[in-house]
């Protein structure tokens, strides 16, 4: 259990009804991710599926210990890869400061081969080629960036847009210290909602996987894989990511975690 800096917030689980519909759509060469998410998704909110992604220039942080005493933990120092290969990552596209951002997790390869995780900056690394990719275009809701003030981190919160009808998805974030099968389960249930989908990413406090040596830094930044969201690539302070199912009930969110849940998307 971490204690983090401010205050501890009563509201644990943030979770909002919304409409996801799903498209194939590509994304330009030559531009930034951010940029070409932000076109391809016409200004609105959405989760896109990355996979098999060759970029000109990737630029990338890990987990790192705190530099401070105002929060559990921060970033590395950035890495930048040429002639990359994003293998599989996950976005949520938002906005900060009224300006659309982008919080991708995920797993790429260089060069030579060399695999890396972590937290990717989508408006530092540039796409070599057109490529097609799944999105989840969002109505209704997106991620808005804010202070929160029990991390100390700027932190992407729901936000209703405007209401729906016959809502098909819920849009949500799960605080410090849930665990993480719990905190997506309270989201569901927030909205009334059969999820049959989860996608998702955040960070952990260490990472428990079935079988597996543990990640047992106090932060590991994580993406969910799979329809029931149990599985994940994730990454500690030493930049060596593992892939597995989750151990039951032992995975505790670190910072934050969102989660976009399905049901019956378009």
């Amino acid at each position: 259990m971490l204690q983090h800096p401010g205050p501890a917030a009563e509201e644990r689980i943030c979770a909002v009804p919304c409409r996801a519909t799903h498209r194939r759509v590509k994304l330009r060469a030559g531009t930034t991710i951010l940029q070409a998410m932000t076109k391809a998704a016409g200004g609105a909110g959405a989760w896109f599926d990355l996979a098999e992604l060759p970029v000109r220039q990737l630029t990338f942080v890990r987990p790192a210990p705190a530099s401070d005493d105002r929060h559990v933990a921060w970033y590395s120092r950035e890495t930048v890869l040429r002639d990359a290969v994003i293998q599989q990552a996950g976005a949520h596209l938002g906005r900060r400061d009224g300006e659309p951002f982008a919080h991708v997790h995920g797993m790429w390869t260089d060069q030579n081969g060399a695999c890396h995780a972590g937290h990717l900056l989508a408006e530092k690394t540039i796409l070599s080629a057109d490529h097609i990719v799944d999105v989840w275009q969002l109505e209704g809701a997106l991620f808005e960036s804010a202070l929160d003030v029990e991390t100390g981190f700027n932190l992407f919160r729901p936000i209703i847009t405007q209401q729906v009808g016959n809502p098909n998805a819920v849009l949500g974030t799960i605080r410090p210290n849930e665990l993480i099968e719990e905190g997506i389960a309270k989201c569901a249930a927030a909205t009334e909602l059969s999820a049959t989908t989860v996608k998702g990413l955040g960070s952990l406090a260490g990472t428990q996987l079935e079988g597996q040596l543990a990640l047992n830094d106090v932060a590991t930044e994580v993406l969910l894989l799979g329809a029931d969201g149990l599985s994940v690539i994730a990454v500690g302070f030493e930049g060596a990511p593992i892939t597995g199912e989750m151990a039951p009930l032992s995975n505790r969110v670190c910072v934050t975690f969102e989660v976009l849940l399905l049901s019956h998307a378009e």
